[in-house]
């Protein structure tokens, strides 16, 4: 007889689920170890189905993304504080003069991949990771910033946390949410969800490196990226240029440089030129800066 008022509490609880405040609220003031908390969660798991993660899960998701990149022997993390901190208050300043930008969990985190492929990405959660061989196909500290835009934009975008099946978050909701229903889950449904998670992570990494993004989602990071640029005070122009010079020497198959869409159909989306008052003092301060962090 108890079957069916949990039943009913679940349904109701989905009918609330539109609401993350209300489903977040109602785990807090539930015991977990309840047959009402359990229901609580899985109803919420089951919302978050619906690509409703809240910042701290981009985050959770995205760190185990990059620390898959960095497990791949063609991507080490480069052990150069100077290059990287230098990466790093480009890529700050971009997000602090940028009120569109998302604000992740976290702030935004750099690394500097050691590898002559010339590549970037960003894993969901504001994690990004470029790689030496794109820093020494830059030419300035304007190029530099259009880099770090474009992948800031794609951490915008959510373009990581949309790379994930939805087979693959459906599936695992669904044993979460039939195991509150029945207040229990068995040892069969826990190595289910682990591996449909894992799966998960598993379709972020594969869009990074290896598929690339979505011509549309590429060509919006670009857009969204320009934007950021002549936020930041940077000549959004840098872009177009970045692009034209890495056409033809992009490293691997994903990441900001993958071939398809092809680099000219990039620059033919972005459209006529953005806005810019230049400062001649400010793009000699900057320059001077990008030729100091890459000095031996």
């Amino acid at each position: 007889m108890r079957a069916l008022p949990i039943v009913l509490l679940l349904g109701g609880l989905l009918g609330f689920a539109a609401c993350a405040g209300m489903m977040n609220a109602l785990e807090e003031a539930t015991d977990e170890n309840t047959v009402i908390g359990k229901v609580a969660r899985g109803a919420n798991r089951m919302r978050k189905s619906a690509q409703d993660l809240d910042p701290s899960e981009e985050h959770f998701i995205g760190r185990s993304v990059a620390a898959q990149i960095l497990a791949m022997p063609q991507y080490p993390l480069a052990d150069e504080p100077k290059l990287l901190a230098y990466v790093e208050r480009v890529g700050h300043g971009i997000t602090a003069q940028n009120d569109g930008v998302l604000r992740p969990f976290l702030d935004y985190r750099f690394g500097v991949l050691a590898t002559d492929e010339v590549n970037a990405f960003a894993c969901p959660g504001g994690l990004i990771l470029v790689t030496k061989g794109l820093l020494a196909n830059t030419k300035n500290e304007e190029e530099l910033a259009a880099v770090l835009a474009h992948e800031i934009a794609h951490v915008t975008l959510r373009h990581g946390c949309e790379a994930i099946q939805s087979s693959n978050l459906m599936s695992a909701f669904q044993y979460l949410g039939g195991a509150a229903a029945q207040a229990t889950m068995s040892q069969e449904d826990l190595a289910k969800l682990t591996d449909v998670f894992g799966d998960s992570i598993g379709d972020v990494v594969g869009t990074l490196v290896t598929s690339g993004y979505s011509r549309d989602a590429e060509e919006a990071a670009d857009k969204l990226g320009r934007q950021f640029l002549a936020g930041a005070g940077y000549d959004p122009q840098a872009l177009r240029a970045v692009l034209a010079c890495m056409d033809g020497h992009a490293g691997g198959d994903g990441g900001m440089f993958a071939t398809h869409p092809a680099p000219k159909d990039r620059i033919a989306a972005l459209g006529g030129p953005l806005p810019f008052a230049g400062d001649a003092a400010a793009v000699a301060a900057r320059q001077q800066r990008f030729q100091a962090a890459f000095a031996r």
